[in-house]
């Protein structure tokens, strides 16, 4: 593991680093806004999920559309556009409490340079770079993700209890501009080539298998394994979403503490942080396919336990179910899909994937506002995520056959 850090620090900290800056346009951040926007707007619960949804919505179709260019673009490139991106939807978003017309082009910006692009990039990325090491690599990038949500949400509320709403988006733009951006650039200056053109990387065991071959995105699209795949790989981003966007409303019914459970943002971050390092190491040894079955078991549990043991002392518990699978889950993708249809067009192929999981965190909102609404209360609902993800992990298990048969390097068929 050292001397695989020392020769590849540098694309490491990019990748990361990435990730991190996504923390802008994801939900755990935008919805410490929610109450300041909704009533600025006058948007009940169901309204403003359904503005959110269709930016989210728009966002996805942009990924699924645009995703390739990161197989065609440099990662130099392909990172910087997306920080610009990000940096021109946070300035937009401060002027968000002014109208709906500011604000949904605002969160679109922020869902697909955000939420989308820099974990796409940063992910894509690390596929090509690494094979041997990619579990490693993944789930040191995949960091950025937990750092993220254990730093921006205590800055965000300090700023906004401050400052206000609008210092807090336009003070993220200027950082992105002064710091992120000239940061990438410096780590982006030299280009890593990828293992497969060298046939070697630093830190590698010597034994590496032979290569899988490159599927095409159309390919990938005519198999049933990779729809069945998507039951489980759409568990944490929609069931996560719709936890964190009502967290607020959450804090309500549950007579929790607010201030608890921004707290408990540090212990799921760390949760986060230990289970992407341990799937890594997991999937270099055994292979993502296998790790695939038990990495929604965490999340499963802790939204059945918010239904049956809601006392106070639970949600760091919680938390820390959740963090485990949301964790587990960057590190897993980052390496499941060039383990199954090869790296030559992993950009594509991940974008049709992340499209659906983008997605699903758009309709996540608006659903279960709008069963909110109708009076059905929020941590059922979790309850019965809970159970369903127990349900994919049962059915992960039994087409292991078929995803072997996918990862023994047979010729994809071309029909």
């Amino acid at each position: 593991m050292l001397s695989f850090l020392q020769g590849n620090l540098r694309w490491l900290a990019a990748g990361l680093s990435l990730c991190f800056f996504s923390g802008f346009g994801q939900t755990y951040f935008i919805s410490l806004s929610n109450d300041a926007i909704r009533s600025a707007l006058g948007l009940s619960h169901s309204g403003f999920g359904l503005a959110y949804a269709a930016a989210t919505l728009a966002s996805a179709f942009s990924v699924s559309q645009f995703g390739y260019l990161a197989d065609r673009w440099s990662p130099q490139k392909s990172s910087i556009i997306t920080l610009f991106g990000l940096a021109i939807a946070c300035i937009l978003m401060a002027f968000a409490v002014h109208s709906l017309f500011i604000l949904v082009p605002a969160i679109y910006g922020l869902r697909l340079f955000g939420q989308g692009f820099c974990g796409h990039v940063a992910m894509t990325s690390a596929g090509k770079w690494f094979h041997s090491n990619r579990g490693k690599a993944v789930s040191i990038i995949g960091m950025g993700f937990p750092i993220s949500e254990s730093v921006l949400p205590g800055i965000a509320v300090l700023i906004i209890v401050g400052f206000g709403y609008s210092t807090l988006w336009f003070g993220g733009g200027i950082v992105l501009f002064a710091l992120a951006i000239p940061l990438l650039f410096l780590l982006l200056r030299q280009e890593r080539v990828p293992q497969s053109l060298v046939g070697s990387e630093v830190g590698n065991s010597a034994t590496d298998g032979a290569a899988v071959l490159d599927w095409t995105r159309k390919q990938v699209s005519r198999r049933p394994e990779f729809y069945a795949i998507l039951i489980a790989i759409l568990c944490p981003p929609f069931m996560v979403t719709a936890f964190f966007f009502h967290q607020q409303h959450m804090a309500d019914i549950k007579d929790w503490s607010s201030a608890a459970m921004v707290a408990s943002m540090v212990p799921f971050a760390v949760a986060q942080i230990i289970a992407s390092l341990l799937i890594g190491l997991a999937i270099d040894r055994w292979s993502a396919r296998v790790v695939l079955p038990i990495y929604l078991l965490p999340l499963g549990i802790g939204l059945l336990l918010q239904l049956v043991w809601d006392v106070p002392g639970t949600i760091p518990i919680i938390y820390v179910m959740i963090g485990l699978s949301a964790g587990s889950a960057a590190t897993l993708l980052g390496a499941l899909w060039p383990e199954l249809f090869g790296t030559r067009f992993l950009g594509e192929i991940r974008a049709l994937a992340y499209a659906a999981m983008v997605a699903s965190t758009a309709i996540s909102p608006f659903l279960t506002g709008f069963l909110i609404d109708l009076g059905i209360r929020f941590d059922i609902q979790l309850a019965f995520m809970g159970a369903f993800c127990l349900l994919a992990s049962t059915i992960m298990f039994l087409i292991q056959s078929r995803l072997t048969v996918l990862n023994a390097k047979l010729q994809p068929s071309s029909s």
